[in-house]
């Protein structure tokens, strides 16, 4: 069996999950070490958005119950299965998202609940950063999926919580502030 490793990389908008993800794969491939990068963003941008249409919602909608009960579990599934076979054919694959269902229900750390071959190892951590410096990297991005976010900030933010499984130590936690060579060098000891 080969062993390949899955690695979620976990936060809130904002705390550069993309961005690490992108710097830490650049390093991986310096050194020989083959990633595929699974964004559930970028798997479901072409169909979710007129999904949501169809629905009669915003296609930007990214908040609403409509969306979390119709829309949010297929992103999340289509991004498992598309892992599922990079993994079996020898591949890591790294997730940048906030997994929330998935890390409140414990199935982030089951390669069975996730549909996952059973040798993959995984791997998981979470960013934290100020909400100040998080507010101001959504705003910066101009994505009209965050103006929901944008517009209902407080709201948005007091629903916030740092997860069980966060709090007790199951997934680790990095500082985002960090000098990004150090959180890189930090993602590289947690998956070796």
């Amino acid at each position: 069996m080969i062993n390949t490793t899955a690695l979620f990389i976990l936060g809130h908008a904002g705390t550069g999950k993309s961005f690490l993800t992108r710097h830490f794969i650049e390093q991986q491939r310096d050194r020989g070490i083959a990633w595929c990068v699974l964004d559930k963003d970028v798997v479901s941008e072409r169909w979710s958005g007129p999904f949501l249409k169809a629905l009669g919602q915003d296609a930007n909608d990214r908040d609403s119950p409509l969306f979390k009960e119709k829309v949010r579990d297929l992103e999340y599934l289509s991004t498992l299965r598309i892992a599922q076979d990079q993994l079996e054919l020898g591949l890591n694959v790294v997730f940048p998202g906030p997994w929330s269902r998935e890390l409140a229900s414990s199935a982030l750390f089951s390669t069975e609940a996730l549909g996952l071959p059973a040798q993959a190892r995984l791997r998981h951590v979470w960013l934290e950063l100020p909400l100040a410096v998080r507010r101001e990297r959504i705003a910066s991005r101009a994505d009209p999926r965050d103006q929901w976010k944008l517009d209902h900030w407080d709201a948005y933010t007091g629903a916030l919580q740092r997860p069980a499984a966060v709090q007790d130590g199951r997934v680790p936690i990095m500082d985002a502030s960090l000098p990004l060579a150090e959180q890189i060098g930090l993602l590289d000891a947690l998956v070796r």
